[in-house]
């Protein structure tokens, strides 16, 4: 596991999102992580990479307020929501200052860690539209926008 356990678990909760360390009680889809009514819990000795959290983190972030409280479990997103993740992964490892490599490893997101990080790191981004649509970035720098803050910046964390 990476060093940057504290710096990410202070991130998550300064923008809101409750996490807990404590031993993980069910089955998860990620090692380490599970979610109880919208707060992370972690057990860090489980845990794969710190960065790992980020991606947990942003499934609750990117559910609307009222209903971050119920989510619980393994969380069942559909295609848009899920990149949409990944891309609020990628924006907050970069806030971090966290590696390419430690956000998106060769075990991430079915394994699909490696593409991801060359893809984000190229700057061909998944995932952006919707963080513009809830109103948490700029895709694309516009003459309208040309003092805005574009991705992989964020305007917000969370969404309303």
């Amino acid at each position: 596991m990476s060093g940057h356990f504290e710096s990410v678990v202070a991130f998550i909760r300064s923008i809101g999102i409750g996490v807990r360390e404590a031993p993980i009680q069910r089955k998860t889809l990620v090692p380490g992580i599970d979610i109880v009514m919208g707060t992370l819990v972690v057990d860090r000795g489980a845990l794969c990479q710190s960065a790992d959290l980020l991606h947990e983190a942003a499934h609750i972030a990117l559910t609307r307020s009222d209903q971050r409280s119920v989510l619980d479990g393994t969380i069942s997103s559909l295609a848009a929501e899920e990149v949409s993740a990944i891309a609020w992964s990628w924006a907050a490892a970069l806030h971090l200052s966290i590696a390419p490599d430690e956000v998106f490893h060769d075990e991430v997101i079915s394994g699909n860690g490696p593409t991801l990080r060359e893809n984000f790191v190229a700057g061909r981004y998944v995932g952006v539209p919707m963080l513009q649509y809830w109103g948490l970035t700029i895709e694309k720098r516009s003459p309208q926008h040309d003092d805005a803050v574009v991705y992989p910046g964020m305007i917000a964390w969370v969404r309303p």
